[in-house]
């Protein structure tokens, strides 16, 4: 095996010289490493950026995708350096990729060989974990090739693991809506800005108790377990999923247990029945009846084309797929059809272009490092060998101190609630992650005395 491009044919090699662009993305945060790898034996094209380890080794799942380049693992890393500063963590930001479609190679062969390349990296500055195209099984190949259980987390049970199967991510996603909406509760109801108001109509306390809708772009491990948690939560109403075949929608509510049930050996929810005679003003079932008791009109679906998730009403919308989804031209159909809160669920899912025009347009967005950090929590408690029942209840309190933390300030970053019309949580958790990291960054360095005075003042960083 080599680690380098040297016997890559043409093709390979301009994947590896694509990495170029990521120099253009060094700063003072990182990345350490940028490792690419190749095995000539197994055809396995592999990248891992290492961005920060201030604050620990880097955590951070491997991505098994075509799609995989350097330049976006590098921005996953340091979602993944946000993410575990915001949280808390003793973990830096990390992301691993195999350049495939895994269901078009020897998955295990491969996943085995990327370890191997990596494996001086592992644990001591890389603990990996599932993403797009990889489980709980890739996880157990993972670790014994690198002969430390520690190597990676989201691992089965058998081998001391909380899988993401359980859903941890979702519950996470879940939790940040929630605590989202009881912030905006707590808004006082009068003197409120025109953005604000718009807001507090949405939280629990509002008066005429109707339910908030929710849409879910993704319904593969994060986004189904969004909509089964959300499912639960009062006055929630999940009325459209939507995966890379198709979007299902019912304006009334989706009957959540069913659909999962009915999920159950598919792959994709084009695969569901049809019914061709269902109207949008069908009823859902399983919020006036139990849902075992559901009739066999339940079974069918009004299944439309998958981006037809951007032209639906909503109050809310949760991306729970790839990145870069909200775009350009997305942006202002979510603002045309009534969204008001945006949870990203997935990594990187808007563009900065878009995320300025949502932003400006009085659009609450829960940043994806807030969101979804369900999964990386969890991480971190199977890391410690702890339960999966401890994982739930550290990602219950964490994300929504955290949620309740960033909200609050973002409120009141101007001085006054009153005067503010842009409420911008993204720039105020990036703060507060990179006051974590700079703090960890002194001590590494050993400049203790100015470390002790950055925590005294809690120095703000302008970047």
């Amino acid at each position: 095996m080599k680690s380098n491009s040297s016997s890559a044919t043409q093709g390979e090699r301009s994947l590896f010289s694509s990495s170029s662009s990521t120099w253009e993305e060094m700063d003072e945060w990182g990345p350490e490493k940028v490792l690419q790898v190749y095995d000539p034996d197994t055809g396995m094209k592999g990248i891992l950026v290492i961005d920060n380890t201030s604050t620990g080794p880097g955590k951070g799942g491997i991505r098994f995708a075509e799609s995989v380049s350097p330049l976006e693992v590098f921005k996953l890393a340091r979602t993944m350096t946000w993410k575990c500063a915001a949280a808390g963590l003793p973990f830096g930001g990390a992301k691993g990729g195999i350049v495939a479609n895994p269901n078009a190679v020897d998955r295990v062969s491969w996943m085995r060989s990327f370890a191997k390349m990596i494996k001086p990296y592992c644990p001591s500055q890389y603990i990996a974990a599932t993403d797009v195209g990889t489980t709980e099984l890739e996880m157990a190949v993972f670790a014994h090739e690198i002969g430390d259980m520690r190597a990676c987390t989201g691992k089965p049970l058998e081998l001391g693991g909380i899988p993401h199967e359980l859903g941890t991510t979702g519950y996470g996603v879940s939790v940040a809506l929630e605590a989202s909406l009881e912030v905006l509760d707590r808004l006082p109801s009068s003197n409120l800005t025109r953005v604000q108001s718009t807001l507090k109509e949405l939280s629990y306390g509002s008066e005429g108790g109707r339910e908030r809708t929710v849409t879910i772009q993704g319904f593969g491990n994060v986004g189904s377990f969004t909509a089964k948690f959300l499912d639960d939560l009062p006055r929630i109403k999940v009325v459209g999923v939507s995966d890379v075949s198709a979007f299902i929608y019912d304006r009334n509510g989706l009957n959540i247990p069913r659909l999962m049930t009915d999920m159950k050996g598919k792959t994709k929810l084009s695969e569901l029945s049809r019914d061709p005679h269902i109207s949008s003003s069908s009823t859902s079932e399983h919020r006036s009846s139990n849902p075992s008791n559901t009739t066999a009109r339940a079974h069918q679906y009004d299944i439309r084309d998958k981006d037809e998730i951007f032209d639906v009403d909503a109050d809310i919308f949760i991306p729970a797929a790839l990145g870069g989804v909200i775009n350009d031209k997305t942006a202002p159909k979510l603002r045309e059809h009534g969204v008001k809160i945006i949870v990203e669920a997935a990594n990187i899912p808007t563009l900065p272009s878009a995320d300025e025009y949502l932003i400006k347009n009085g659009i609450l967005i829960i940043p994806d490092f807030l969101a979804n950090a369900g999964g990386v929590i969890g991480s971190f408690v199977e890391y410690q060998g702890r339960t999966e029942k401890e994982a739930f209840e550290l990602i219950r309190y964490k994300i929504t101190k955290n949620i309740r933390q960033v909200l609050v300030e973002a409120l009141m970053q101007t001085g006054s609630v009153q005067d503010l019309e842009i409420v911008n949580p993204r720039k105020v958790a990036v703060e507060l992650s990179q006051q974590v990291v700079y703090r960890a960054m002194l001590l590494r360095k050993g400049a203790i005395n100015v470390a002790r005075e950055a925590y005294a003042r809690k120095d703000r960083i302008s970047i």
